[in-house]
């Protein structure tokens, strides 16, 4: 069954990312650098905002859901995500009305807000109830509505306001699918037993992944604020299109081992749950060291094809830096931070989320008046490392997630290997075309030959007895 879910998941979510890539560089040739980056700074401050307010509640609803009770909880999810939406609502409004901010950036920033807490909140149902099918559609349908959205607003209005209220509103129309699917969670009754198992889990999280929101979005605002709107277009298209390329698939991972080993946990199983997470963290590590050495090697020139020449210039001092700091947040986000739901406190999220934070923070205001946008990748650098150390150590002194190093060692210098390989292509006398196909070509076997001995995703052991089967006919 987990095979299964990771392809159903991992099909979705990579084909959902080629989308979302589109999606990018769609939105930063038709809005520019300035207007690209004032849409980046609304989205930034929206996942900042999800994450105080609404984003502990998401996990603390996937860490409690219960089959047995499970029209209750989901009701009462439900109804205390329309409850913090509608403070947030209330929040922004007054700020219009105080003259604190206008009313354009109160809208860019509330409406993503909105559209996340929608989609996530019958996501998470779904995801609880493991209906794979039916996020898979979700997700496909969210990646084709947010360019076509995003590029009907901007036509209409011009304005980077424009371009974020047509993303909001592929947000809450992809989620139609999942809606239907929690509609009698919105008819079932409210608990505030519930709601206060839900208060006393999450409490450690509104700060931590408030705090982390800030240390994955902050980059951003700073780099504004200390250097300009126009750098952040840059430097947001090649940090989206290599998170685009490492977390989606990431999360489908997260999406179709987690809920398999929060289930064995719950009863009591934990040889099995140890086995799950050892699983999935092979295939963390397969996703991040391959990732990575497919995206040094093709990083620059996609970047050039797809957003031109003017962003390409930022690519090249900014991909290794992101490369890294996304490999680190997969583990700490993915795995490492997984631990919550195998220990009873969740206050190992809030130490790492401090730690991103201060790192980031700290480096940032350093390196930024120097060094513009590379110092603000080598905070983000800091940062993911500060995070993921911190998580790893809270995970392992209580003994939460199996941590097989042999095997991350043996997967990631196959992928150092494979990538050296591939640069020496460059030494040979070919023509582009012939020395990508070779780097391509190079770097996929190493993949294959990696899935077979680790069996990732558990292909290895389905391609043999695949072979079995057919040498026995």
């Amino acid at each position: 069954m987990i095979l299964r879910h990771a392809a159903i998941y991992i099909g979705s979510r990579v084909f959902a990312a080629a989308l979302n890539l589109f999606s990018v560089a769609l939105f930063a040739r038709l809005a520019g650098p300035e207007t690209f980056g004032a849409y980046l700074l609304y989205l930034a401050s929206a996942y900042i905002i999800y994450g105080f307010a609404i984003q502990w509640l998401r996990m603390s609803f996937f860490a409690l859901y219960s089959a047995d009770t499970s029209a209750s909880i989901v009701g009462t999810f439900i109804r205390a995500v329309c409850l913090l939406v509608g403070v947030l609502v209330a929040i922004a409004a007054l700020t219009v009305w105080a003259g604190v901010y206008s009313r354009d950036v109160v809208a860019g920033t509330i409406m993503p807000t909105i559209g996340l807490a929608v989609f996530e909140t019958f996501y998470e149902i779904a995801r609880a109830r493991l209906k794979v099918e039916l996020i898979g559609v979700a997700v496909l349908l969210r990646a084709l509505l947010v360019p076509l959205g995003g590029a009907v607003a901007f036509a209409l209005t011009g304005t980077a306001t424009g371009l974020v209220a047509g993303v909001a509103a592929a947000h809450v129309l992809a989620a139609v699918p999942l809606i239907r699917e929690g509609w009698s969670g919105i008819r079932a009754k409210y608990s505030a037993g519930i709601a206060r198992q839900y208060l006393k889990y999450g409490s450690p999280l509104i700060l931590a992944f408030g705090i982390n929101a800030v240390g994955q979005s902050g980059d951003r605002l700073l780099l504004a604020r200390l250097d300009s709107v126009g750098a952040v277009g840059p430097y947001g298209a090649v940090g989206d299109l290599i998170k685009q390329s490492l977390v989606v698939v990431s999360e489908a991972v997260a999406g179709s081992y987690m809920p398999h080993a929060k289930r064995a946990a719950s009863g009591g199983d934990d040889a099995q749950t140890r086995a799950i997470l050892t699983e999935a963290f092979r295939a963390y590590a397969f996703i991040t060291a391959f990732g990575s050495a497919f995206i040094l090697c093709f990083a620059p020139d996609v970047v050039r094809i797809l957003f031109g020449a003017h962003y390409a210039e930022a690519a090249a001092s900014l991909v290794p830096y992101f490369t890294l700091a996304t490999a680190l947040y997969v583990f700490r986000a993915f795995y490492f931070g997984q631990a919550i739901y195998f220990l009873e406190s969740a206050s190992a999220e809030l130490y790492a989320s401090t730690g991103t934070v201060v790192a980031g923070a700290i480096t940032a205001l350093l390196l930024i008046p120097s060094y513009g946008a590379t110092g603000a990748a080598l905070a983000m650098v800091a940062a993911q490392a500060a995070g993921c150390l911190i998580a790893a150590l809270a995970a392992r002194r209580w003994r939460a997630m199996p941590l097989p190093v042999l095997d991350f060692c043996g997967i990631a210098g196959a992928a150092i290997a494979a990538a050296f390989l591939a640069d020496a292509a460059d030494l040979l006398p070919l023509g582009y075309l012939t020395s990508m196909v070779l780097k391509f070509g190079v770097i996929s076997l190493g993949a294959c030959l990696i899935v077979k001995a680790y069996d990732i995703f558990g292909l290895g052991l389905w391609t043999q007895k695949l072979a079995v089967r057919k040498l026995a006919a």
